[in-house]
């Protein structure tokens, strides 16, 4: 019962945070509590080699060392045939996401396993802090050192040193590159820092791409950021830098959030509260094996950095708080922007109306710094279309993926 009511003091308090139309919102809420309950779904499989196994998939699990010390785990689904002139697909997931949150809705359901039956070459990264991603050639998840990352060295080292490899592996000259939230940013952070890697890369597909964040409307992110000096210092305090991947806590969010539970409704209004109302589109049935992976380790320092993004309005590096600390780390008082005029790969960019991390303003304001033409660019006709229904939404494949499917096939050609 205590938990319960501090679980609703919380909720409450969020809610002050929201913008909108308050009797709508609460009218989604509402319904979020409405559920039969049912049995959990047998694809309840935390292991993504099992998972894609059981449906016919070949894996190959590959290691990638950075330029500064990370091992990377990389699961590549191989193509099946001996086609030669499609490009290879790397997929970058979000913040404190891995590799499942790719695949976890099954062959139907999934970008990556829809584009591996037409026989597309797919590799999915796993970027540094995750669950397949811990390991380091000095440090341990121990040492404050390991965690002293943000999405800069995301972009800048992981996907610099995972793009390379996935061309040395495959003999091509270029890759296709597949982003949704952080893993738009470390493409971008990728391409700006290191201009080179604009040719190395064909097109890039950006899915709700965080660049802006002054708009940022998340009631659960703004109240974080809002205190954000007070929780880094209990953090610092107990020498916490980083949130590992920790399979009993996902055990713990699949107990209380499967339809057997009488706590799933709280589940799914938290999640909401970060990503945007559209319970409609969440699959209460199948949110367990969401969960067997999600959360997969997130560092302090990349939260504090994108919660600068949200303070500042700007696209910048880290910000080490004071001019001495920023000067004797990019020789600037003020931390460097990332230039944007730098990033020359073509694009296709795909944005939602109520999500509540990459708001319209935020993404068209990124949209209207470009250079280049886009491949495409489309703002989801779905109203409700919130940040996560990029990979979670049960009609994502009718409103989004087809027509995702569609550029790619004109963007590339197959050779037999």
């Amino acid at each position: 019962m205590r938990l319960l009511v501090i679980v609703f003091v919380v909720v409450l308090q969020l809610c002050f945070y929201v913008k909108g139309d308050y009797e709508e919102i609460f009218r989604k809420i509402q319904g979020i509590f409405s559920t039969n309950k049912v049995k959990t779904h047998r694809d309840d499989i935390p292991n993504i080699t099992d998972f894609l196994m059981k449906y016919n998939y070949s894996v190959e699990i590959h290691q990638v060392q950075t330029q500064d010390g990370f091992n990377l785990t990389v699961h590549r689904i191989p193509k099946s045939s001996n086609t030669s002139a499609k490009f290879p697909l790397i997929f970058a997931h979000c913040l404190a996401c891995s590799s499942m949150d790719w695949i976890w809705q099954g062959p139907s359901n999934s970008l990556p396993l829809i584009l591996a039956d037409l026989d597309y070459d797919i590799w999915l990264a796993n970027m540094r802090g995750n669950g397949f991603s811990m390991s380091h050639l000095n440090f341990t998840s121990k040492d404050p050192k390991f965690w002293d990352y943000s999405f800069h060295e995301k972009g800048h080292y992981d996907m610099a040193s995972t793009v390379d490899y996935v061309l040395n592996v495959t003999g091509k000259n270029k890759i296709i590159y597949v982003g949704h939230s952080q893993g738009t940013t470390a493409g971008i952070v990728l391409t700006t820092t290191r201009p080179e890697y604009n040719t190395k890369i064909d097109m890039m597909v950006l899915l709700s791409p965080i660049v802006y964040l002054e708009h940022m409307n998340s009631p659960l992110v703004r109240f974080l950021a809002d205190y954000n000096n007070i929780i880094t210092t209990v953090l610092k305090a107990l020498n916490i830098h980083g949130i590992p991947y920790a399979p009993l806590l996902n055990q713990f969010a699949k107990s209380i959030c499967n339809e057997n539970s009488s706590l799933q409704g709280i589940c799914i209004l938290l999640i909401e509260l970060f990503a945007g109302f559209d319970v409609d589109q969440i699959d209460k049935f199948k949110l367990p094996t969401f969960l067997s992976n999600t959360p997969s380790g997130v560092s302090v320092k990349e939260v504090e950095h994108l919660i600068q993004g949200i303070n500042s309005g700007s696209f910048r590096q880290y910000d080490y708080g004071n001019a001495l600390s920023n000067i004797a780390r990019y020789g600037t008082s003020e931390p460097p922007q990332y230039d944007l005029n730098k990033l020359t790969v073509p694009l296709a960019i795909y944005y939602a109306k109520n999500d509540f991390l990459a708001s319209t303003k935020d993404v068209e304001r990124f949209i209207s710094t470009l250079t280049q033409d886009t491949v495409d660019r489309y703002l989801i006709d779905y109203e409700l279309f919130n940040h996560l229904d990029f990979i979670t939404a049960k009609d994502v494949k009718k409103i989004l993926y087809d027509r995702i499917v569609e550029v790619l096939k004109k963007r590339t050609s197959i050779e037999k």
